[in-house]
């Protein structure tokens, strides 16, 4: 009987497992909820957009030039703002060279032209007393040698070639003064006082630049060219800054003009911003140097019935997610006129009044559902910049 006890007991212990078991209560099937994510919207209104192109460049003189000296001879004479650096004003003399030998060259032209002048007065005198005596005795008519036609022609030819080489002493002269043809600064000098000079334009004595106007060419693609409405007369602007400094200034230029050739290298072609009087203490909102690095933002083309989104909220190239009025979210392609870092510029796709997500979301289903956390209304202004960053 001892030996049967622990049988029993496992098969009691069976038996009551079993029954608890089958009449065990079925569980509860909970089905569990979708939580429902909250989203920030804008509100999208059309507008007119201003675009601009973004770019860089290099200030530099629109007027440029190499000084030569156009008579020969030693230098007696320097001006003291004739350094390299230093300004000067339009008819400044900047170098002045030995004029003796051009003076001795005045002289004898004036003597030479003296000289003309008497044989001219004899030859008329003459041709005048060969008239009356072919008059008073001849018979017919006179032969121009007669009459001393040729002498008096040939007389008058030297009085004006001596005319003529004098006028070109005299410049000669007036040439030993260089002096400045317009209000400008000093940028290389390569003579000095006591040097010997000789005329020829190879070999330019100092190189100037002026002060009234400064050009940037800015570099853009063709792409960005479309953007800046060239076909209208209306007068275009390009603000300036001075890029990674604190300096907050900035400079008005004017589009002076578009380049129409590619750079076969780069792909790009230029923009040319003019900016008056940059390099002179009057320039505002200050005096700029000539090579000074700038920033620029192009004034182009309005855009009409646009809208405007912030960058972030662009789902891949071309998609945005619409808040519907059913609270759920839809996918919407739009077509994109320019994005940079920022801003989207759209032209089709979207409509008054609905709302863009601009909040990032997990995961995403179409249709799913979702609740508005925060909602921003989309400026109405009638200008607003979007800026297209330059690609290179």
């Amino acid at each position: 009987m001892k030996a049967l006890l622990p049988i029993i007991i496992i098969l009691v212990g069976l038996i009551i497992g079993y029954f608890q078991f089958i009449l065990k209560p079925e569980p509860n099937v909970v089905a569990p909820e979708r939580p429902i994510t909250g989203v920030e919207v804008i509100t999208v209104q059309p507008k007119t957009i201003q675009l601009t192109v973004s770019s860089q460049g290099t200030l530099l003189p629109a007027v440029e030039t190499d000084l030569t000296a156009e008579v020969s001879g030693r230098i007696v004479q320097v001006a003291d703002h004739f350094r390299a650096g230093n300004s000067f004003r339009q008819g400044d003399i900047l170098i002045r060279i030995d004029p003796a030998d051009y003076k001795a060259a005045v002289t004898a032209r004036a003597a030479e032209l003296a000289n003309a002048e008497l044989t001219l007065a004899q030859e008329q005198a003459l041709a005048e007393q060969a008239a009356a005596d072919w008059e008073a005795l001849g018979d017919g008519d006179a032969s121009p040698l007669t009459l001393r036609l040729p002498q008096l022609k040939q007389a008058q030819a030297l009085v004006e070639s001596a005319q003529a080489a004098l006028a070109k002493a005299q410049r000669d002269l007036d040439r030993t003064e260089i002096k400045a043809p317009y209000d400008g600064i000093v940028l290389t000098k390569n003579v000095d006082i006591g040097q010997y000079i000789i005329a020829n334009p190879a070999n330019p004595i100092a190189r100037i630049y002026a002060t009234s106007r400064g050009e940037i060419r800015l570099p853009i693609t063709a792409a960005e060219a479309n953007f800046l409405d060239s076909r209208t007369k209306r007068q275009r602007f390009v603000t300036l800054t001075l890029p990674n400094t604190k300096s907050d200034e900035t400079w008005q230029a004017r589009l002076a003009r578009i380049e129409d050739t590619i750079n076969p290298n780069s792909r790009l072609l230029y923009v040319v911003a003019e900016l008056p009087e940059p390099f002179t203490e009057t320039a505002q909102p200050s005096a700029l140097r000539r090579g000074t690095f700038m920033a620029a933002e192009i004034e182009g083309r309005a855009v009409q019935n646009a809208y405007s989104i912030p960058r972030y909220a662009l789902r891949g190239s071309n998609t945005v997610y619409i808040y519907t009025d059913e609270n759920t979210l839809e996918t919407r392609t739009v077509d994109i006129l320019k994005s940079d870092a920022k801003q989207v510029v759209i032209t089709a796709g979207l409509n008054t009044g609905e709302r863009v997500v601009i909040s990032p979301i997990a995961y995403y289903i179409e249709g799913m559902d979702v609740s508005i956390v925060n909602e921003t209304i989309a400026e109405t202004g009638a200008r607003t910049s979007v800026s297209a960053q330059l690609m290179q």
